[in-house]
């Protein structure tokens, strides 16, 4: 039969063992203010590669472009020293769903100027677009990390 002491230490570890699966996810320095900027600056001139360049120069560009969201992706990942991965924590689930579809609508939305207005206003429909849903996904995250912090305090 196991005694109260036991089911404690089971759950102390437990506890233990979900603040190490959370602490990546929630233990970050803040996110530079240029971030937003960047991530719709880096939407419009995407944009504007799809829109105006053909061939082997686009292609070329649109390495470039890859290239450089990859820098933007490891410099964050030295700067924060650990890297949320796996399946993220439940409380995130919603934001990161509303930021992928957030995302879609506006790449949707940019095409759809594209085809029907033009390149120049396509390329502003992705980049603030873009800048707004980064600038609410980081905003939500915060929030989420905070809540989460306070609880495995």
């Amino acid at each position: 039969m196991e005694s109260n002491g036991d089911r404690d230490s089971l759950r102390e570890q437990l506890r233990e063992i979900e603040r190490g699966e959370l602490v990546s996810w929630v233990v970050y320095p803040p996110t530079p203010v240029w971030w937003t900027v960047g991530f719709g600056l880096w939407a419009a001139a995407f944009a504007l590669v799809v829109g105006l360049l053909d061939g082997f120069v686009q292609s070329l560009a649109q390495l470039g472009l890859i290239l450089a969201m990859f820098a933007a992706i490891a410099w964050d990942r030295r700067r924060r020293g650990t890297y949320p991965s796996g399946l993220p924590p439940r409380d995130f689930r919603r934001a990161i769903l509303t930021m992928a579809l957030g995302a879609a609508a506006v790449a949707g939305a940019a095409w759809l100027i594209g085809e029907q207005v033009g390149t120049w206003w396509a390329a502003a429909t992705a980049g603030v677009g873009a800048g707004v849903v980064v600038a609410w996904y980081e905003h939500e995250y915060a929030a989420i990390a905070a809540r989460l912090r306070e609880r495995l305090l």
